[in-house]
């Protein structure tokens, strides 16, 4: 298990017990946002990603930190990780005091991955009028058995927002991962309305 899915397990269902107000729906319309797009409350919404579903619940918010993940494949067991899939992938988006908060939350959240994968060459790329900073994931070796064998993953900060995107694959997981994840991020789509500094 990655350290990033380990923190997430770990740390939600605190948040969740803290936090137990439900955020209204946004107004997809007013947004022009589809009605198939898993919202995250009303700061994005993404498109369903070609070859994954939703998990069960969409997208949860603990605290100001907002948490999705779709899957692909069908879900196996093993200890101690639990249920994985081919492939699946993370977004974490948290709403924060100033764009330099975000940057070091951004930077917190990039440090958990290094225990479990290695980067491959980071990439600045554009996707939907974004930049994110892009690797390549490989397992490091002696990590801590994680079913999944490699990956790739995106950080960004959009002003005040720090957002994370992980895709984690089983070696069969047949996708080209660069592909997946530009897919990904290029449904993702912003609500900057009233956003601003």
């Amino acid at each position: 298990m990655t350290k990033m899915k380990r923190y997430i397990l770990l740390v939600l269902p605190l948040f969740l017990l803290l936090t137990a107000c439900a955020a209204e729906e946004p107004d997809f319309e007013a947004l022009g946002w589809e009605e198939d797009w898993t919202a995250v409350g009303d700061l994005l919404a993404v498109e369903p990603p070609e070859g994954f579903t939703p998990e069960e619940g969409g997208a949860e918010n603990a605290s100001g930190v907002w948490y999705a993940a779709w899957s692909a494949g069908e879900p196996e067991e093993s200890e101690p990780f639990g249920t994985y899939y081919g492939a699946e992938i993370f977004l974490l988006v948290q709403e924060c005091g100033s764009e330099a908060e975000a940057g070091s939350v951004v930077e917190g959240w990039s440090g958990f991955e290094r225990a479990s994968f290695s980067r491959g060459e980071t990439a600045a790329r554009e996707y939907a009028g974004q930049t994110y900073e892009t690797a390549l994931l490989s397992p490091v070796p002696g990590a801590d058995g994680s079913p999944y064998h490699d990956g790739a993953e995106a950080f960004a900060v959009r002003g005040k927002l720090a957002i994370s995107v992980e895709l984690l694959c089983r070696e069969s997981f047949e996708a080209d991962r660069e592909a997946v994840l530009a897919r990904f991020l290029s449904g993702l789509h912003f609500n900057d309305k009233d956003k601003e500094d």
